[in-house]
């Protein structure tokens, strides 16, 4: 394979452009260029599309292969007990290491990938990847729970490009320690302080200590009440989950979700543990739908939107507000820039609004931490 510099310089050398009108066309010094050419600096996602441009090439061909000769990265994995040889994984770089998350297999068709892992020693990974490192850098890494992150990764695919999205799926607790750990860089949050009554503040700043990070809201949602098509069982108040013949799906703690019944639960006076079907725990909004849908369970706490994806009846209980937590050292990433991007659209608010029931009043509003 081509040595990866070369083809910058050759390109340029091809068209007959000197180092200084290429960089004056790709808004850059002439120094920038020349550090770019010789390899001691790797141009973000920006400049690199620039450069491409107007070689009349691509990225790929200008700035090669992801990492080794071979193919090979070295990853740091975002949640270690999740990966095993053999996983497919979407690749990123947060806090300047690349982060490998695990990717599902198959959602009723095949699911593309970054790369596949060859070996794991505890949290670090050999990844065979297939993507160039510009395609890694320009993929942003997002936890949490919201089933509705596969909007904004469509909206970016479309109007975007080359951003990709990786999801790292879990409670609002873990993904904001996922995201202090340097391994997302947005952690998605719906956390009500119990004394304030407010969402998300009090917890995020507990968890942020002296770290800089600031938060913007995604949306405001209902959380209910899923239940089996028609709502057979007559489900209609927090109080009905303890009647004998029904089985709930619960959530792990840490999540928001598991928060807000456990406190109703206990302002009724009623022992959680009583409850049929409390100590059964899936990831997330989408599998507690799932677990009903498929007769496993009569009731769960989940969002309208997880309930209407499986059919099911929905009892709105309470309204929350869904931010997303960014550390300040990533927001000049090109992903971070995407994203707000989106999420100060009026057509991508739109998306969400009428294809998940949000409340996208809010939306890309930034919230003072």
């Amino acid at each position: 394979m081509a040595n990866k510099l070369t083809n910058a310089r050759e390109a340029r050398a091809a068209i007959g452009l000197s180092q200084s009108e290429l960089a004056r066309r790709a808004g850059i010094s002439r120094q920038a260029l020349g550090a770019i050419e010789t390899g001691l600096y790797q141009p973000n996602v920006n400049v690199a599309l620039k450069l491409a441009r107007e070689l009349g090439t691509s990225v790929e061909r200008l700035f090669g292969a992801a990492a080794d000769e071979d193919g090979h990265v070295e990853a740091h994995c975002a949640r270690h007990n999740d990966l095993k040889a053999g996983a497919r994984v979407t690749l990123g770089r947060v806090g300047g290491r690349v982060i490998a998350v695990s990717r599902p297999t198959a959602a009723l068709r095949l699911s593309p990938a970054a790369g596949v892992l060859q070996k794991v020693d505890r949290n670090k990974a050999t990844v065979k990847s297939f993507r160039s490192r510009n395609e890694i850098d320009s993929t942003l890494l997002i936890a949490g729970c919201d089933p509705a992150v596969e909007v904004l990764a469509n909206w970016l695919g479309r109007h975007r490009p080359p951003i990709d999205v990786g999801v790292v799926s879990c409670s609002s607790r873990e993904a904001l320690e996922t995201l202090f750990a340097n391994r997302v860089h947005v952690a998605g949050v719906h956390l009500r302080d119990p004394r304030s009554g407010d969402y998300n503040l009090a917890p995020v700043r507990e968890a942020a200590g002296d770290r800089r990070v600031t938060m913007v809201n995604f949306a405001r949602w209902e959380l209910g009440l899923a239940t089996a098509p028609g709502n057979p069982m007559g489900i209609r108040e927090w109080s009905d989950l303890a009647r004998p013949r029904i089985r709930i799906v619960n959530r792990g703690r840490g999540a928001g979700a598991r928060t807000v019944l456990d406190e109703a639960l206990d302002g009724l006076g009623i022992n959680g543990e009583s409850v049929s079907g409390y100590d059964r725990e899936v990831a997330g909004h989408l599998e507690v739908a799932e677990a009903i849908a498929n007769g496993h369970a009569d009731a769960g706490v989940t969002i309208r939107v997880a309930a209407d994806a499986f059919g099911l009846g929905f009892v709105p209980m309470i309204e929350e507000r869904y931010d997303l937590v960014i550390m300040v050292s990533e927001a000049g990433s090109a992903g971070i820039k995407a994203m707000m991007n989106a999420l100060n659209s009026s057509a991508f608010a739109r998306e969400l609004s009428e294809l998940c029931f949000y409340d996208i009043a809010e939306t890309g509003r930034v919230i003072n931490i």
